[in-house]
């Protein structure tokens, strides 16, 4: 089976060198800067565009192929190897929709590597990946932000759903754990 080859289309290249300069240099904690900008990574969710800060977010990534590794009461963990090292694979694109998709069904898709407790975990998302910074417009209702569905810290002025980067790093971790 070949996997689909995504297309990385960098439309300001020196906005985007700039950005990951600031990453690499230590400056990762996602926290609105002086101007009232949050540091983001966007992508997709139902087709809906989403974002969430970039604190936990250690990389994105396009999955190479997962293999499914049995678990000892009967299911499977989807797993990949990101950077030559095994790392447990999470769909949060499929978790939204309520129907999460096999291992193999997740090769080719974008991810967020995000930092757990327990290690790095890769979340499935729906593409197209991409670092932006943006206001934001009006925060979630706490009331909105309860239920077992994916959580929301607020909307930005661009429009985008703002997950709460909190929560993805407790599902991260939670979705992941033995």
């Amino acid at each position: 089976m070949r996997l689909p080859v995504p297309t990385i289309v960098a439309e300001d290249a020196d906005a985007l060198e700039r950005r990951a300069r600031a990453l690499a240099a230590g400056d990762r904690d996602g926290r609105e800067d002086a101007a009232g900008l949050l540091r983001l990574v966007t992508f997709r969710l139902g087709g809906a565009p989403c974002a969430v800060e970039t604190g936990p977010i250690e990389r994105a990534v396009v999955l190479p192929a997962p293999v499914a590794v049995p678990l000892a009461d009967g299911g499977e963990r989807p797993v990949a190897f990101v950077d030559e090292r095994p790392v447990p694979v999470v769909d949060l694109a499929g978790f939204a929709a309520g129907a999460p998709r096999r291992a193999e069904a997740l090769g080719g898709a974008p991810a967020l590597v995000v930092a757990t407790d327990g290690g790095p975990v890769a979340v499935a998302v729906e593409g197209p990946l991409e670092l932006a910074e943006d206001r934001l417009a009006a925060a979630a209702a706490p009331e909105r932000a309860a239920g077992d569905g994916v959580r929301l810290a607020g909307r930005l002025a661009g429009g985008a759903a703002l997950l709460d980067a909190d929560w993805l790093r407790a599902f991260a971790g939670k979705a992941a754990a033995p």
